[in-house]
């Protein structure tokens, strides 16, 4: 296991994105001032009157923040199933995910190609910041 800090989405998914008997994970220090633990997992989703649900296993991106707390916060980010769910600024608000969270998770899912086609810049990016807080106001808040 790794417990460096990575800056570069896509190595950080290269360290992670292997199978191995124990878990992988890696530090994801983005440039925000933010250490993120992360790992991707391979779950079998359930439920609970039929047993293990139809559908086969989903891929999901897991991040935890403040790992040394009493009380850490992890957020569990399902593999887009189609194009229309890759994540933007207004689909992570939509999926109720943290919005302080948007601008050091982001590469991340663009590294992983969970963004759509015209956002696959991996780096940390400010004004990410800026799109999550117009995506906050909604839709008619340039009005």
């Amino acid at each position: 296991m790794t417990t460096n800090d990575i800056h570069d989405a896509r190595q950080l998914i290269a360290e992670i994105d292997v199978p191995t008997e124990r878990p992988r994970w890696a530090w994801w220090a983005p440039g925000d001032a933010t250490r993120y633990h992360a790992t991707l997992i391979n779950a079998a989703p359930s439920a609970s009157m039929i047993g293990t649900a139809p559908g086969g296993a989903f891929r999901a991106l897991v991040i935890t923040i403040d790992l040394f707390s009493l009380s850490p916060t992890t957020i569990v980010i399902p593999r887009p199933n189609a194009d229309l769910d890759r994540y933007t600024a207004e689909e992570w608000l939509f999926r109720r995910f943290p919005g302080g969270w948007w601008a050091g998770i982001r590469p991340l899912l663009a590294a992983l190609g969970w963004t759509p086609t015209t956002d696959r810049d991996t780096s940390y990016r400010s004004t990410d910041h800026r799109d999550i807080t117009t995506a906050q106001r909604g839709p008619d808040a340039s009005r």
